[in-house]
């Protein structure tokens, strides 16, 4: 019943906040994934408490003392040119278990300047940061809290913005620890310095989600629902022909009930083969529906990686299809610094 109170408490919130979702606002950058496995996962909210501590970034209920002095190097190959990642650490605390700490960067690259005649008079770039801080209460044995605070500062040619964001979550544990439900409340905040005096919205977002361990078999399935701030997530291109052209007649654009609902639904498997070796498999549904070509819908939605440890480190992979055109990579290396301690 706690976390069904804790759940009410933040849909209270929601009116006070502009539930916008991709395209519609700034920072939007912070809505990618980092983590190697949560990326492989089809970007779920993965439930465990394991010695992660890019979970605690996704999740800031899941800080433990597992996490103290364990750091993770993330870094994603995107389109374009475009790099991103992340830096993270678990810093032990008197008060609490672990606070994690972290800078997230994503990089646009190096632009040509030109003038209104095509001359090349210059070069500028662009980028957006991300320094957050997180920690967790432990409330009673089974319900844990979290929040995060995140200062981002963002850089597109002369212009640039300073914004102060944050996230709050709650997991409750369930079958004795085998399973994990936890809601998020992601990306609540404002611009404390705006691109060009107008304040945009931030990239709020409502998930749910549940994660389980089979009790006797080497599997974690995990199931989020995004976006429950908003039923309809359907878009339509503005530069679609909203006309006929054989029939002079308007195109309606209709999304039926399912297909609302599975825009919400993302889902993922861990094969949990042994602690130096995992294999990992998810689903996005809405990135199949919104990036899947007609013709050429290939693996489009389909995410899949592998852990494997070497020595001191844990080596994570992700492919992600996002369209026909190639997939996305995403590589995380993570270690405790305690295993560079002379004994």
């Amino acid at each position: 019943m706690k976390i069904i109170r804790v759940f009410f408490i933040l849909c209270i919130c929601i009116p006070t906040l502009s539930a916008q979702t991709g395209g519609d606002n700034t920072y939007e950058f912070l809505n990618l994934t980092n983590s190697a496995r949560v990326t492989a996962l089809g970007n779920v909210l993965i439930n465990s408490f394991d010695d992660d501590v890019n979970l605690a970034q996704q999740l800031p209920s899941l800080n433990h003392a597992g996490m103290n002095h364990q750091f993770s190097v993330n870094f994603t190959n995107y389109y374009a040119g475009i790099k991103f990642g992340s830096l993270i650490y678990g810093l032990p605390s008197t008060k609490f278990e672990n606070i994690s700490i972290g800078l997230q960067y994503f990089n646009y690259g190096d632009f040509t300047r030109t003038n209104e005649f095509g001359d090349v008079i210059g070069k500028f770039s662009a980028g957006e940061y991300a320094v957050y801080a997180s920690t967790a209460m432990k409330i009673d044995s089974l319900l844990y809290v979290g929040a995060s605070l995140k200062g981002v500062y963002s850089h597109l040619d002369a212009y640039s913005s300073f914004g102060v964001l944050g996230d709050l979550s709650a997991t409750y544990s369930l079958k004795s620890g085998r399973m994990l439900a936890s809601v998020l409340m992601k990306n609540a905040g404002f611009q404390i310095k705006t691109y060009a005096n107008k304040s945009e919205p931030m990239p709020f977002e409502l998930v749910l989600g549940v994660s389980t361990k089979l009790e006797h078999a080497p599997l974690r399935w995990s199931v989020s629902w995004a976006h429950l701030e908003r039923w309809d997530l359907s878009y339509r291109n503005p530069d679609d022909p909203t006309i006929d052209p054989l029939t002079n007649e308007e195109i309606v654009v209709k999304y039926n009930t399912r297909d609302k609902i599975f825009s919400h639904i993302h889902i993922g498997g861990e094969f949990l083969f042994s602690k130096n070796f995992n294999v990992r498999l998810g689903y996005n549904f809405r990135r199949r529906q919104e990036l899947a070509l007609d013709l050429y819908k290939h693996n489009v939605g389909l995410t899949w990686g592998f852990s494997m440890r070497v020595s001191k480190f844990h080596f994570n992979y992700a492919r992600a299809a996002y369209h026909a055109i190639g997939p996305m990579h995403t590589f995380s290396v993570t270690s405790s610094s305690n295993n560079f301690k002379r004994k």
